[in-house]
């Protein structure tokens, strides 16, 4: 372990009127801080559990580190003002080992299945060399048995018997080598059709939120961008949709986090069935917070689904262990404009119509201002 728990003590509390707490220098701190948040930079999408929640993860545990944030998982409302935070060693140690142990299971179950798939096509392009090179073999000993019939003189009506005979049995090999190569062709075909749709799916699962079955983060930044650009290029309309759960927390605190899952997963079909067009991008951006790109829509259309989508979340009355869950949501839309200088640009202008229709008070839609 690369910290000392022996001279891991307190450090000095400062007084309640002090205008700031002791800064710790410890190389060993700042170690453990700058690798967490590598860790958490070059992390990547495990089963049920995203990068992106693990990039959050890892720096608040480096915060944690660093400066004695409270740890991930701690009521903040618990934490005095002014005290010193003990650092939780052990619960660091617990995440790194859980955490590392879900990598080295993933990792393992990807490599083992490659070398399953490249060992079947290994086998059978073994059968088809071995079965080459065994009927390449009969064909010369029977060229070379007909080479011998000449050359002992035999009489010419045993030549041609003979010859005969071989050319059947050439023909035979040949016909043979040609079903069975057919065979391994439809073998060999129908395992990499296999191959094409398992790494077919294997990629939409990476391009999938687990919970909710909507595009993910990543996913909906590479559109973004996409959709950017060929924005430019046309003179479509293209509108941005943001919507966030109201007061998600509360039902979390309230209900637990199944509960809170539930309501994920319901609203996302809300959002599948208000935006139902093959062109209507839908994704889950992060914890309660969604974002659809409508193509080839105008503001005046795409805030009418917007309503549509609120009234659709009002309307939604959920059971949860025999308590009704309801909720509200908040719309901010924005139209891609000549003025945006890229896609950041129009992605903040409908995140602020989002902000404001949570500051005037969240179960309404904003429409972003144009530039």
């Amino acid at each position: 372990m690369f910290w000392d728990k022996k001279t891991d003590q307190k450090s000095p509390v400062a007084p309640v009127d002090s205008p700031t707490l002791p800064i710790m220098a410890d190389p060993a701190l700042d170690a453990t801080g700058e690798l967490l948040r590598i860790w958490g930079k070059y992390a990547f999408d495990l089963d049920q559990l995203s990068a992106q929640t693990i990039k959050e993860l890892c720096q608040k545990w480096a915060r944690h580190v660093l400066v004695a944030a409270p740890c991930p998982g701690a009521d903040p409302d618990a934490v005095d003002a002014g005290r010193q935070v003990d650092r939780n060693w052990l619960g660091l140690r617990e995440f790194a080992t859980q955490l590392r142990k879900r990598e080295s299971a993933y990792v393992t179950g990807s490599l083992k299945d490659i070398r399953q798939v490249l060992g079947d096509l290994i086998n059978t392009l073994g059968k088809v060399l071995n079965q080459d090179e065994e009927e390449q073999t009969e064909i010369v000993d029977q060229l070379n048995y007909l080479k011998s019939v000449i050359e002992s003189n035999a009489s010419l009506d045993d030549i041609k018997r003979e010859a005969i005979q071989v050319i059947n049995a050439i023909g035979c090999i040949a016909e043979s080598r040609q079903h069975t190569h057919q065979s391994l062709l439809e073998e060999l075909t129908n395992k990499l059709k296999a191959m094409r749709a398992e790494l077919s799916e294997a990629r939409r699962e990476m391009e999938l939120d687990g919970l909710t079955q909507l595009y993910n983060r990543k996913a909906f930044d590479q559109q973004l961008l996409r959709t950017f650009d060929l924005g430019r290029l046309s003179s479509q309309p293209v509108c941005l949709i943001m919507v966030d759960i109201d007061h998600f927390k509360r039902i979390n605190d309230q209900f637990g986090h199944p509960a809170g899952d539930l309501v994920l997963r319901q609203f996302a079909d809300c959002c599948t069935q208000t935006f139902p067009r093959r062109s209507d991008f839908v994704a889950r951006y992060g914890g309660e917070e969604f974002t659809i790109i409508l193509q080839e829509t105008a503001m005046d259309a795409a805030g009418m689904l917007g309503e549509r989508l609120l009234q659709a979340a009002r309307n939604l009355r959920l059971d949860y262990l025999g308590q009704e869950l309801r909720f509200t949501v908040s719309v901010g839309i924005a139209e891609l404009s000549v003025a945006d200088k890229d896609a950041s640009s129009w992605l903040h202008r409908a995140d602020s119509a989002l902000y404001r229709a949570k500051q005037s008070g969240r179960n309404r839609l904003i429409k972003g201002l144009n530039i």
